[in-house]
């Protein structure tokens, strides 16, 4: 009975389709401005990497060090998160 059922499923597993994701057409517009939202995001978060790495090495002489490595760390989780969206949003779907 057991291994009816253990085959049952094998078989069932089987005949399920494995859909592959397809741009619909007239969507490239679209895409074109995902690319560049993408882009701006990642060049904000290397502005910001730039700026706060500015702000740390003026801020070392005022004893605020801590802001401009909070704003070094934020950047650097804007730049990872952006580059890795894609992948982040496949584990999802």
């Amino acid at each position: 009975m057991l291994l009816q059922a253990l085959a049952f499923g094998i078989d069932l597993a089987a005949t399920i389709p494995n859909p592959t994701p397809e741009q619909p057409p007239g969507t490239q517009g679209f895409t074109t401005i995902l690319n560049w939202i993408a882009w701006a995001v990642i060049l904000l978060g290397v502005a910001g990497f730039l700026a706060s790495a500015g702000f740390l090495a003026f801020a070392s002489f005022t004893g605020r060090e801590i802001n401009g490595f909070k704003g070094l760390i934020i950047s650097l989780i804007v730049c990872i998160l952006a580059i890795s969206a894609g992948t982040i949003i496949n584990v999802f779907v």
